[in-house]
């Protein structure tokens, strides 16, 4: 299936302002759009379509288990696929074996700083230090920490999953601000991630950062002074439903799934839940700031409602065409398209998502039975579907970290030391600045997705949206400059401080039986360790030419680092490489 139309395009400036000369430039990969099955780039406008497969159900896969379907499934489930864990997927011998592992159950990673456990005050920070700018530095480290928990993650889907769920229950550093409680909405997420949906809406509902984010905590019944305060706010209420649970209307026959009515009372009966001030941090219920006297109607339904009642009831929602109760499915569909959006093709295939809801429903929402069947699917494995995702900026980032087995230094855990003072007192610096820059000067800054701060409650968009005009060059700079060796992040003033180490014949060597390859066998073999699909041979004949630049006979061919270097960068500069 053809990836892409070329649109010729000269790389010299992308690549020159890396450090790469005019020559090598012209042998970089010089195309800006792809042609992708549904995206607007080649629909005319038209709205985008589910892409058009051999399957349409969960019904297993049977086919070939090879590379090809290996490094498809990894590079979907995870950031990247290191040449270390596609041999060690590849050792467990069978599509089972590799999902088994992927959803198996990880040890949750330790709180990583002291620091974590008290919110800053200028009491507790001394004298003349600004709280504020502590406080945007300390967000930044949990954003690096999650962004070292996605380099360094084992075999396993938990890490994309924590950023899926991120997307979908979504907070904002910019409105929640304290890195205390990030951390502890990152950590819910993550325990979350493969579990029970009903126990995770209830579980996020309460979570610090998302009382603050929607006003949670500004949701409050009281009396004072014998007055009864009604101060209800609904922000919660309606993203519950709206964005978390339901979405607008029935997926069935269109009619809505909720009322202005609904989203009030629900308010009420979520009213009381307060953030703590001092660890642990966690959701405390006040019942003398929760209406406990007036009685709730939702969704038909009248009682003296709490949270669980609310969280109950709209899960119980769902009808089918001919208005008989489905319950459950309502919710289901709305979560499984989004998993499906995420994790299979960006336009959801109806009886596909139908197919999910009805088994999330019948797990009892437990969600890791739906991403067994999904990611063992022959649809999921379909020629189609392959390759025909973008990657998002994280993906992208943290991806070429992986894949090219670059290094970055240790995740340092330690406060924002001080550095130096200015006019208003005291100035923090940053301990982790190669992190930050991946984090967000690359991921979020230019390429558009900043940790822990989606622009709005919808969250990123996604898919197609991912690239543009704009930041595809932006990608092949920031590639080109990743893959220089020697690398220019060297960790120099020059630098700020940002080191990344790429050695470009230690990967080429980690791949197996490379010592006994020939020189084309050897590009062959490292241009499917990079990509999940085959390459035209005109894009494999170009790489091929960056490996082998003299065009040097077998007997006396050998890999050099400036070669593999090339290209590796030939590679992260291919349209193709945006794409899993």
């Amino acid at each position: 299936m053809d990836r892409r139309k070329f649109l010729t395009r000269s790389g010299a400036t992308l690549a020159g302002a890396a450090g790469l000369s005019s020559a090598v430039t012209d042998s970089i990969a010089k195309n800006t759009s792809f042609n992708i099955p549904g995206y607007p780039l080649d629909a005319g406008g038209a709205d985008p379509q589910p892409i058009v497969t051999q399957t349409n159900d969960l019904s297993p896969y049977t086919g070939v288990w090879g590379d090809t379907e290996i490094r498809h499934l990894l590079g979907r489930a995870m950031f990247g696929v290191p040449m270390s864990q596609f041999i060690a997927a590849k050792a467990l011998g069978s599509m089972d074996a590799v999902v088994t592992q992927l959803l198996g159950d990880q040890p949750m990673p330790q709180k990583f700083a002291t620091w974590l456990d008290t919110i800053n005050t200028q009491a507790n920070t001394g004298t003349g230090q600004s709280v504020a700018r502590l406080n945007i530095l300390q967000v930044q480290e949990v954003a690096n920490w999650w962004m070292d928990q996605m380099i360094s993650e084992n075999l396993s889907i938990r890490e994309k999953m924590t950023l899926f769920w991120s997307n979908h229950f979504v907070t904002g550093s910019s409105t929640v601000r304290l890195a205390q409680y990030e951390f502890v909405y990152n950590q819910t997420l993550r325990q979350n991630a493969l579990g029970n949906f009903k126990n995770f809406v209830n579980a996020i509902s309460i979570d610090p950062a998302m009382l603050v984010y929607l006003n949670g905590n500004q949701n409050l019944y009281y009396t004072k002074n014998g007055k009864t305060f009604n101060n209800v706010n609904e922000n919660y209420a309606r993203e519950l439903q709206e964005l978390f649970t339901i979405g607008l209307t029935d997926p069935k026959t269109g009619a809505p799934n909720y009322t202005e009515t609904d989203i009030q009372q629900a308010a009420k009966a979520l009213s009381g839940w307060q953030p703590t001030t001092t660890a642990p941090f966690v959701g405390q219920f006040n019942a003398n700031l929760h209406d406990g006297v007036d009685t709730e109607t939702f969704y038909g339904q009248t009682g003296k409602f709490q949270l669980s009642d609310i969280v109950n009831i709209i899960l119980s929602k769902g009808t089918t065409t001919d208005g008989k109760n489905n319950p459950g499915y309502n919710s289901a569909y709305f979560i499984c398209s989004e998993l499906y959006a995420t994790f299979v093709y960006y336009v959801p295939n109806a009886q596909v998502v139908e197919a999910m809801a009805n088994l999330l429903v019948a797990s009892n929402w437990e969600i890791k039975p739906v991403m067994q069947a999904l990611l063992s699917s022959a649809h999921f494995y379909d020629s189609e579907v392959i390759g025909a995702q973008l990657k998002s900026p994280v993906e992208f980032v943290v991806g070429i970290i992986r894949d090219f087995a670059m290094t970055l230094p240790a995740f340092d855990p330690s406060n924002p030391p001080m550095t130096g003072t200015d006019s208003n007192g005291n100035l923090y610096g940053d301990p982790n600045k190669t992190h930050s820059y991946l984090s967000l000067g690359i991921a979020g800054t230019a390429l558009g997705q900043l940790l822990l701060n989606p622009p709005n409650v919808k969250g990123w968009p996604g898919g197609h949206n991912w690239v543009s005009t704009g930041t595809f060059p932006e990608r092949l700079a920031i590639a080109a400059s990743m893959g220089y060796y020697p690398n220019i992040y060297d960790g120099s003033t020059k630098a700020r401080g940002i080191k990344i180490t790429f050695s470009p014949t230690g990967w080429a060597n980690s791949l197996p039986g490379i010592s006994s390859m020939k020189s084309h066998d050897i590009a062959t073999a490292l241009e499917g360790a990079t990509l999940s699909f085959t390459l035209g041979p005109n894009e494999s004949a170009t790489l091929y030419t960056l490996l082998n630049p003299l065009g040097l006979p077998d007997s006396d061919f050998y890999l050099t680092d400036q070669a593999v270097a090339l290209f590796a960068i030939g590679v992260m500069t291919l349209p193709e490489y945006q794409l899993i």
